[in-house]
C-alpha cells in the first residue's frame, strides 16, 4: 500500500510539472526579453499626473479613465504610463503621467479638461517589446536594469522617465530615452 501511494504521488508531481511548464510556455514565460537601440525623435503625452503611494487607489481609477478615454477615441493615440524616477518622493511611493502618447501634438485638435501635455524628445531610444502576459512579464525595474545596461555599454546616460505604450492584445513597449 505504501508503495502504491508514493507511485500515485510521482505520478501528481509529473503531472503538475508537465502541467506548470506548459502554461508558462503557453504564456510566453520562455520568451527572451531584448533591448533594441533606436534612433530618438519626438512624443507627446496627454494625461494626467499622480504622485503618491504604489498601492493608491487612485492610480487604478486614472488608468481606467485615460483607458476608456483612449477606446472611446476621446483621446487619440496609444494608452502610455510615464513612469518619473527620482531620489526626492519616498521609496514607497511613485510619480507615473497616464494618458495617451502621439507622436506629435499637431495630430491633436483638443485637450480633454483636467488633462496636460508634456512634450519630450530625444536623439536615442532603448526599447524593449514585451509580448508576455503580465503573469510571467518581468519587473518594470528588471526591464529598465537591461536597459541601463545597454546604455552604459553604449556611452549614454537615460533620462529619468520610461515609457510604457500598452497596446490592445496586451503587449506592451518599454522605453528608455537618452538624455
Amino acid at each position: 500500500m505504501n508503495r502504491a501511494k508514493w507511485i500515485y504521488l510521482s505520478i501528481i508531481v509529473i503531472c503538475l510539472s508537465i502541467t506548470l511548464t506548459a502554461t508558462y510556455y503557453t504564456l510566453g514565460g520562455f520568451d527572451k526579453l531584448e533591448v533594441y537601440s533606436f534612433v530618438g525623435g519626438s512624443r507627446t503625452v496627454i494625461g494626467k499626473h499622480f504622485v503618491g503611494g504604489v498601492k493608491s487607489a487612485e492610480i487604478k481609477s486614472l488608468v481606467d479613465e485615460a483607458k476608456e478615454m483612449v477606446d472611446a477615441e476621446r483621446l487619440k493615440g496609444q494608452f502610455t504610463l510615464v513612469e518619473y524616477l527620482s531620489d526626492t518622493i519616498p521609496e514607497d511611493s511613485i510619480h507615473l503621467f497616464i494618458g495617451a502618447s502621439f507622436e506629435g501634438i499637431r495630430n491633436v485638435l483638443e485637450i480633454p479638461a483636467g488633462y496636460t501635455f508634456e512634450e519630450f524628445s530625444t536623439r536615442k531610444i532603448y526599447r524593449s517589446f514585451i509580448t508576455q502576459h503580465p503573469l510571467v512579464r518581468p519587473y518594470p525595474a528588471e526591464i529598465r536594469s537591461m536597459m541601463e545596461v545597454q546604455a552604459i555599454q553604449d556611452g549614454e546616460v537615460l533620462a529619468p522617465y520610461t515609457f510604457d505604450i500598452y497596446y490592445d492584445d496586451g503587449s506592451l513597449r518599454t522605453e528608455s530615452w537618452v538624455r
